[in-house]
C-alpha cells in the first residue's frame, strides 16, 4: 500500500542546483579517522608509570573488606580521632533518645476521616513506645539498639540483628517480637562453599543475581576456641538466614551501598584510615618526645681518679662487684624526671635538648584533621568541637554542612531499619487486637504500606543564636514558606505533640493562675509593619501610609 503524506507536504523534484551539490559532496565522510589525544591519567608515563590500581579477586576481596573492619575498629577503640568521628555522627544523627516514629497515614487513599486516622495513628504510636521499652533480646530499649546498630554501620561499615520471637511474659513485655544484636564480621563464607558461584563474601544470591540468604557462623564451642577465623569453620557451624520470610525481615543486614555490585559494606573512615593511623603514630612519637625533653636528666662526667668516687660507682652500677665479678659499662636506656646519671669513665656529657615539635607542625596537625574530617564529610569544627577561631556566620556554614550528613545517615538507618521494625511491631499490636481498624476500610495486608506509614523524627538541631534563628523561623512561616511541623522536626520536636502540650498549659495556667495568663497572652502578641499590599491608600484617608503607622499599624 502506498504511503500517503499529508497535503501540506509535496513530493516534488530537488532544484538542479541542490541535485549537483548532492553528486559533487559524495555523501558523508567516514567517521573515526583522527583519534583523540592520549590522556595521562590513562597511561603509564611520567609520575604516574607506577600507578596500577588492580582489582583483588573475589576470593581475597573479602579478606581486604575484613582486615579494613578490624582496622577501623581498633582505631575507634584506641584512637581520639576515630572515635570522634563515629560518636560524632552517631550522635547527632540518633541522640540519646533515637528517632521515633510519627504515624502519618493518609486518610484520603484508605477511604476514612482525618480523625480516624489520627486516632489509628496514635494507637500504633503508643503499641511502638511500649514495645521499645525492651525492644532487645537483652532488655535494650530501642533507641539503644539504634544508637548501636548506626556505631556499627559506621565502624564495621554495616549493621547486623536478628529478629527473634520470645514469650510475651519472659521480660515484662507484652508483644513477642525482639531485636538481637549480633557482630557483622560472623557473616562469611563457610570453608566448604567458598567454590560456590552464589556465595559473596558471606552472602548467598538467588538466581537473578540479589541478596537471598546469609550465613552467620555459630560455631561450635566445644569444637571452636577462637583460634582459627570464621572461615575455617564448615557450614555444619553456620547458621543460614534469609533476608525475608513471606513479607517479615528474616534479618536486618544493613549498609549504605557506595557502588554498584556491593553485598558488603565499608567502614566510614576507610578512605582516610592511614591518615588516622599515621597521625595517631606522630602525636605520641612527639609526646614522648616532649616527655624525655621536660624531664631533663643530669648527666655527670666522672674523671678517672676521683677520689672515693670509683668504688663507689662501681658498687652502684653492678652490685656484683663486691663479689670480685669484673665490671661491665653502663648503658642508660630510660630516663625519669629529675634523674642524675652518671657515666663511665671516659664518657662526655652531651646536652639533652630537644627543639620539636616544629614550627608548622600545628599547622600540619590541623590540614590532617581537616583531611580526616572530609573523608567523612565533616567540617573541622564538628569533628573537633572546635570554635574558638569562628565568627557566626561560619560556625552556621560548619554546622548547616555538618547536619547534611548527620540527616544522611538518620533518614538511610529510618529506611533501612527503623521503618521495617515499626511496621513489624505494628503488624503483631493488629493481629492481638491492640489496634482496630474502621468498619468498611481496605484490610490491613491489602494497604500495609498506608497503615504503617510514619516520619521518623530524630534530635533536634540546636540553635547558634536562638534570637536569630526563631525570628527567621517566625518569618518564613508568616510569609508560607515553612510549615510549623517543619520549624518543629529541626528541634525533634511533633506538632502534634507540642499543641497538645500548650493546650494543657494555657488550660492550666487560665484555672491556677488567670493574671499569669493574661500577661503571657499580651506579651505573645508579636507587632508587624503591615505588607506593602496591605498599606492604607493616602487618597482614602487624606494622610500619608507614614502618619497612620502608628495608629493602624497594629493587626489583630
Amino acid at each position: 500500500m502506498a504511503r500517503r503524506y499529508p497535503s501540506y507536504i509535496r513530493r516534488s523534484r530537488l532544484p538542479l542546483g541542490v541535485q549537483s551539490f548532492s553528486r559533487a559532496a559524495g555523501g558523508p565522510l567516514a567517521p573515526g579517522v583522527v583519534q583523540p589525544v592520549s590522556r595521562d591519567a590513562g597511561a603509564f608515563r611520567g609520575t604516574l608509570a607506577n600507578y596500577r590500581p588492580w582489582r583483588p579477586a573475589p576470593l581475597s576481596s573479602w579478606k581486604e573488606r575484613s582486615t579494613a573492619s578490624l582496622r577501623s575498629e581498633d582505631l575507634v577503640a584506641n584512637d581520639w580521632a576515630a572515635k570522634s568521628v563515629v560518636e560524632t555522627i552517631t550522635l547527632n544523627a540518633v541522640g540519646a533518645n533515637g528517632i521515633t516514629p510519627q504515624a502519618s497515614i493518609p486518610a484520603g487513599m484508605l477511604g476514612i476521616d482525618e480523625e480516624t486516622a489520627r486516632t489509628i495513628g496514635n494507637d500504633m504510636e503508643a503499641a511502638f513506645r511500649m514495645w521499645s521499652e525492651h525492644a532487645g533480646l537483652g532488655g535494650q530499649h530501642f533507641a539503644d539498639l539504634q544508637f548501636m546498630g548506626l556505631r556499627s554501620a559506621l565502624v564495621h561499615g554495616e549493621m547486623l540483628q536478628v529478629p527473634v520471637m520470645v514469650p510475651e511474659a519472659s521480660d515484662s513485655g507484652f508483644m513477642q517480637l525482639r531485636l538481637q544484636p549480633v557482630h557483622p564480621e560472623r557473616i562469611c563464607t563457610p570453608a566448604d562453599k567458598l567454590g560456590v558461584v552464589t556465595m559473596r563474601d558471606g552472602i548467598e544470591l538467588d538466581r537473578l543475581g540479589r541478596p537471598f540468604a546469609v550465613w552467620v557462623a555459630c560455631p561450635d564451642s566445644v569444637s571452636w576456641a577462637g583460634i582459627n577465623s570464621w572461615q575455617a569453620l564448615g557450614s555444619g557451624n553456620f547458621r543460614r538466614v534469609p533476608y525475608r520470610v513471606g513479607h517479615r525481615v528474616g534479618i536486618f543486614h544493613c549498609f549504605r551501598a557506595t557502588a554498584e555490585e556491593q553485598f558488603r559494606g565499608e567502614p566510614v573512615i576507610t578512605p582516610a584510615l592511614k591518615l588516622f593511623r599515621h597521625l595517631a603514630d606522630s602525636l605520641e612519637y612527639e609526646l614522648i618526645g616532649q616527655i624525655v625533653a621536660a624531664s631533663f636528666p643530669l648527666f655527670i662526667k666522672v674523671q678517672s681518679g676521683t677520689a672515693g668516687m670509683q668504688e663507689f660507682l662501681e658498687t652502684m652500677q653492678n652490685p656484683l662487684f663486691d663479689q670480685g665479678q669484673e665490671q661491665e659499662r653502663v648503658y642508660h636506656q630510660s630516663y625519669a624526671p629529675g634523674q642524675v646519671l652518671y657515666g663511665n669513665e671516659g664518657d662526655e656529657a652531651k646536652p639533652l635538648t630537644s627543639d620539636r615539635p616544629g614550627a608548622n607542625w600545628a599547622g600540619f596537625v590541623n590540614f590532617i584533621v581537616r583531611a580526616m574530617g572530609a573523608s567523612a564529610g565533616l567540617p573541622y569544627e564538628a569533628l573537633l568541637k572546635d570554635f574558638s577561631q569562628t565568627n557566626y556566620s561560619s560556625a552556621r556554614a560548619a554546622l548547616l554542612e555538618a547536619w547534611r550528613v548527620y540527616l544522611l545517615w538518620r533518614q538511610w538507618q529510618a529506611r533501612a531499619y527503623c521503618q521495617p521494625v515499626y511496621r513489624m511491631v505494628v503488624e503483631e499490636a493488629y493481629l492481638r487486637g491492640i489496634i482496630k481498624l474502621p468498619a468498611g476500610a481496605p484490610g490491613f495486608y491489602d494497604a500495609l504500606p498506608l497503615w504503617t506509614a510514619a516520619r521518623w523524627v530524630g534530635p533536634g538541631r540546636g540553635y547558634i543564636d536562638p534570637v536569630k534563628e526563631v525570628d527567621a523561623n517566625i518569618t518564613m512561616i508568616e510569609n508560607g514558606l515553612a510549615t510549623y511541623g517543619e520549624v518543629l522536626a529541626e528541634r525533634g520536636l511533633a506538632v502534634e505533640e507540642v499543641w497538645a502540650a500548650r493546650g494543657n498549659e494555657e488550660r492550666l495556667m487560665q484555672r491556677l493562675a488567670p493574671s499569669l495568663a493574661q500577661r503571657v497572652s499580651t506579651a505573645g502578641k508579636r507587632q508587624r509593619q503591615p505588607y506593602p499590599s496591605e498599606e492604607p491608600d493616602s487618597s482614602d484617608s487624606g494622610s500619608s501610609p507614614a502618619k497612620n503607622s502608628g495608629k493602624e499599624g497594629k493587626h489583630a
